[in-house]
């Protein structure tokens, strides 16, 4: 029965000299081939069974990533144990909570940033006994009564090389135990066997369809569930594709410049990023170039206006992500279709698709030659969908998950007696079957009034101004909606002379009138797309971006809700005084 290290291994063995993972190291990109990570794994493999790992124990990895966590990985799940991803940008608290429901007993740490965090709550952790790190600035051999061990001293811990590299997993075993980000409760573990991963993964693979001679730039956690079926099961494991890891977000185009990947899986906000970026650099040029752009955005495809458009303007802006994108994937939030059309006019499509940490996470995903705009696609197959009366989202198959760990109650509360996984996400389906997402049930905004708004569809519709960089909409059992707005300072700056301001820094433009009341023109012109009880009446400029370091955000970067709104209670009650 297939479970994810045999995969591994039949994999390695058909394509040994081929690059399986690069990493940059001292300003070049490294690559390891199939046969090389093959053997790293035996020997981790071997080494963490000399350290005590035992089939069923809990391995966590606190680490951003590279190759250490692939290999963690996979010589984890050969000794049949369950491997808890950790976010990195997760506060000690959090990391605290995880480790502690799941009950970890050796946990993998990157670097002196991760493990600091680990140290301020590790008198709260009975059962993790061994903490590896890769990188740490003053080592010591014990933390209170835990070991501490590097990773290069658990590599040459004496084995037996010889010995036989026995798989002690099954394909129904659970294989990870991955705590979802939540946008408003304390994560929950969500137990995934190596069936529900390798059956998502071929699945999603079918759908959009992934070779060898692939290469994929990775920059998404791999402590997500996306990033880890998506952008390395499915590929490397599967399908013998290379992986690059990029350095970090910020390093992004230059990676993307240096790895030139055929394909890239993200999230709606660098898409975000992109487009905005790409226009920065167009209205920084001269007027030519700006009507040129506008030209070449106009042409249809298939015509030789396209072709010269393609060859004048797309390449260049192609170029510079690298030029050999055959397809980039978007998930974990929803797309704004404007911006999936304004890629695909310039040659680069956008696949998205829907899925949850409890499926594995694959549900629905657009087809490479059958894309429809603003849906999720089509389901996969072996996959089943379909909505109930008050169009909540229901989908059955083998990529749903075995439950949530220790808590069989919430188990049966979300998946029915006939296997249906509620998903709590609302939709409708339309006739050639592809699903367009309304919002979360749980996010959906009752106003007093009786009428119902759908926060995440308008914060979409107002981050489409240039001027705003993020926006979250409140109203729950209020009369009327309001607004936190985070303005785009950079483009803000740009437009301070025609209003006859002087540069200031962001915190003082958020009270000034005339900032204000130029933002109150704007927000009264995107509410005319809105429905009358939609419109945003009130708003609250703030100096800078929600973050993951404060928990704001989740790691594919939507908006934690419930922290928000504690974070700014100040400002929302003044809005509703």
């Amino acid at each position: 029965m297939r479970t994810i290290p045999r995969q591994f291994f039949e994999t390695a063995k058909n394509f040994p000299k081929r690059p399986a993972l690069k990493f940059k190291f001292q300003g070049a990109y490294i690559t390891i081939t199939f046969e090389d990570l093959k053997k790293r794994v035996e020997k981790l493999t071997l080494s963490l069974k000399n350290l005590g790992l035992q089939k069923g124990d809990r391995l966590a990895i606190l680490s951003e990533n590279r190759t250490e966590w692939v290999r963690t990985d996979l010589a984890t799940l050969i000794l049949g144990a369950i491997v808890v991803p950790v976010h990195t940008t997760l506060s000690p608290k959090i990391i605290k909570h995880i480790l502690l429901d799941s009950g970890s007993k050796i946990i993998l740490v990157s670097n002196q940033e991760q493990f600091n965090k680990l140290i301020l709550v590790i008198d709260d952790l009975p059962e993790l006994e061994t903490i590896i790190y890769i990188n740490l600035d003053h080592p010591e051999n014990y933390v209170g009564n835990k070991k501490l061990i590097s990773l290069d001293e658990v590599m040459n811990l004496p084995v037996d090389e010889n010995q036989p590299i026995e798989i002690l997993c099954h394909r129904d075993d659970v294989a990870s135990i991955i705590y979802t980000s939540g946008t408003t409760a304390m994560p929950k573990g969500v137990m995934l066997t190596h069936y529900n991963l390798l059956f998502d993964a071929e699945a999603a693979i079918t759908a959009v369809p992934v070779t060898e001679k692939d290469v994929l730039l990775s920059f998404m956690p791999l402590s997500h569930v996306l990033e880890r079926t998506a952008g390395y099961y499915a590929p490397l494991i599967l399908r013998g594709a290379c992986i690059a890891y990029a350095e970090s977000i910020k390093t992004l185009t230059e990676n993307l410049k240096e790895v030139r990947p055929t394909i890239l899986v993200s999230v709606p906000r660098v898409f975000e990023k992109m487009h905005t970026k790409i226009w920065e650099n167009i209205k920084q040029g001269s007027k030519l170039k700006y009507k040129l752009f506008i030209w070449a955005l106009h042409q249809p495809h298939g015509t030789l206006a396209y072709t010269i458009a393609d060859k004048l303007v797309f390449s260049k802006i192609k170029k510079i992500l690298g030029g050999h994108f055959r397809f980039t994937i978007s998930g974990g939030a929803s797309l704004n279709h404007k911006l999936a059309r304004f890629f695909a006019r310039i040659g680069i499509k956008i696949i998205e698709g829907y899925g949850l940490t409890e499926t594995s996470p694959v549900v629905a995903v657009n087809r490479p030659d059958n894309i429809k705009f603003g849906t999720v696609g089509q389901h996969l197959v072996g996959v089943a969908l379909k909505l109930n009366p008050d169009k909540e989202i229901l989908v059955r198959g083998p990529n749903v998950m075995l439950g949530y760990y220790k808590n069989e109650a919430l188990t049966k509360e979300t998946i029915d007696n006939d296997g249906w996984l509620h998903t709590g996400d609302l939709g409708f389906i339309d006739p050639e079957g592809f699903l367009t997402i309304i919002g979360r049930r749980k996010e959906m905004i009752s106003l007093s009034n009786g009428k119902i708004a759908w926060p995440e569809q308008l914060e979409n519709i107002l981050e489409d101004d240039r001027l705003i960089a993020q926006a979250i909409i409140f109203g729950n059992n209020k009369s009327y909606l309001t607004a936190l707005i985070v303005p785009d300072w950079q483009e803000v700056s740009r437009q301070l002379d025609k209003i006859a301001m002087p540069t200031k820094e962001p915190d003082q433009l958020v009270n000034d009138q005339k900032i204000i009341d130029f933002f109150t023109d704007r927000i009264n012109k995107i509410n005319d797309q809105f429905a009358e009880w939609e419109k945003i009446r009130k708003f609250v400029l703030l100096p800078k971006e929600f973050s993951q370091t404060k928990d704001e955000l989740t790691p594919t970067l939507k908006l934690r809700r419930k922290t928000i709104e504690q974070n700014y209670q100040k400002e929302i009650t003044k809005l509703y005084a």
